[in-house]
């Protein structure tokens, strides 16, 4: 209960000093003199922050005002990104969700480098959020610093390297990120009449450090039925279409497009396979396409699913390929719902339990299965499911279901978003 509480006041004191919940700058409070390093020249103190751990750069706000503006200048937030890219991280996110103890849920956040090639690893501590994770939706996504992720409150944006945190409105359900404009946005689609028949949806955007306006939705109304993913720019996510604007009984299913920098909405026709409700659909970045994953009943000695993978957008054209995931892979588990987190660099697909076991200690594993060969490995993470100690401090017990997820590809971000509310 006492590392509990040291947690949230640790959470508590961090939105002080980022996003929508800074109430002061970070140098109001301490010296102002210069120091002997203002003295250096821009172009040197660029080259070495840039190189510089972002846990660091953030302490160093405090050194005075003028090192607090040169780590806010833009120059360096995209040096430093460039330099962070070549070392990109997997980020977990897993929660204890007490239930009914609201005042004691934590979703912890942590990472591990993505090119590592050992068996097992320790987790880096980020940060922790003082809410649980949203069982009905298994979404956690990195988009281009900034972590996107369900929680029990509504969806969620925060920094882990800034601490700056931001909660979205209730009825949010995407976050995507513009590399043209360099923009994150957030979608939101909801019934213009709640009380009427017909579903016509009202589109709404938001730029992360700014206001809500209303967008042009598409020509044919449709039903939002699923989680999304964003892959270059653009957010997709299952739907049912109807086949005209006076025709509410017959409808198809299609993945539907928000296009991040121009919002503009648009649809892709798709096999009925692609398109599940709720957590039944998986939509993955596979080699840089979208893809849907369909998993089948296991089999003796394999858990087959599809992966259909978007070809063509413009033809609507999809190809289908069945794996096979082998039962033995599994059998160190106590979990049986397998949760399809997206794919490494080298393109195999992230696999992880859906669920900690909180009933008795044992190892906690990362899959990776690869398409191409059918071959699967582990990666371990220490201190995770295997610490009795832990979980016991944080609330891991009682036979709680403790949501994992994963976010791949993140890379440390020191960009802070202007303060609003949202």
């Amino acid at each position: 209960m006492k590392r509990r509480r040291e947690e949230k006041d640790k959470f508590h004191n961090s939105r002080e000093a980022s996003g929508s919940f800074r109430k002061r700058t970070e140098y109001e409070e301490k010296d102002t003199t210069p120091s002997k390093l203002d003295s250096v020249h821009d172009d040197l103190k660029m080259a070495i922050m840039s190189r510089l751990p972002a846990k660091s750069l953030m302490k160093f706000r405090c050194v005075s005002k003028m090192w607090c503006s040169f780590i806010r200048r833009q120059e360096l937030v995209d040096s430093f990104f460039a330099v962070s890219s070549a070392e990109p991280r997997f980020i977990v996110s897993f929660s204890n969700n007490a239930f009914g103890k609201p005042e004691e849920k934590l979703t912890f956040l942590l990472s591990y480098p993505e090119g590592s090639s050992s068996s097992s690893l320790v987790p880096r501590f980020e940060m922790a959020l003082p809410v649980g994770l949203r069982a009905s939706q298994e979404y956690c996504a990195s988009l281009h610093g900034f972590l996107s992720v369900y929680t029990d409150h509504g969806l969620m944006v925060c920094n882990p390297s800034t601490e700056q945190v931001f909660n979205l409105t209730k009825n949010t359900q995407f976050v995507g990120y513009d590399p043209i404009g360099g923009q994150h946005k957030a979608l939101s689609v909801h019934l213009r009449d709640p009380s009427s028949a017909r579903p016509h949806l009202l589109h709404k955007v938001l730029t992360l450090g700014g206001g809500w306006r209303d967008i042009e939705g598409t020509p044919v109304p449709y039903i939002p039925v699923s989680v999304g993913v964003c892959i270059n720019g653009v957010i997709y996510y299952g739907g049912y279409k109807y086949n005209s604007t006076t025709d509410f009984k017959n409808k198809n299913p299609v993945v539907m497009c928000f296009d991040v920098r121009s919002e503009k909405v648009s649809f892709i026709q798709a096999p009925s396979a692609v398109v599940l409700c709720g957590k039944n659909a998986i939509f993955i970045e596979y080699n840089g396409k979208l893809a849907s994953i369909l998993v089948h009943p296991p089999l003796a000695r394999s858990i087959p699913f599809d992966l259909w993978i978007l070809e063509d957008a413009q033809k609507h054209e999809w190809s289908k390929q069945t794996c096979v995931f082998p039962s033995s892979a599994w059998e160190s588990v106590s979990c049986r719902r397998m949760s399809f987190q997206g794919t490494n660099k080298a393109g195999e697909i992230i696999i992880v339990p859906s669920v900690v076991n909180t009933i008795k200690v044992q190892p906690f594993y990362i899959f990776y299965y690869n398409v191409t060969t059918n071959n699967v490995r582990r990666v371990r993470l220490l201190g995770i499911g295997d610490n009795e100690e832990f979980q016991r401090s944080y609330g891991f017990v009682g036979g709680y279901e403790c949501f994992v997820r994963v976010a791949p590809h993140h890379v440390d971000s020191i960009a802070f978003l202007n303060n609003h509310v949202l």
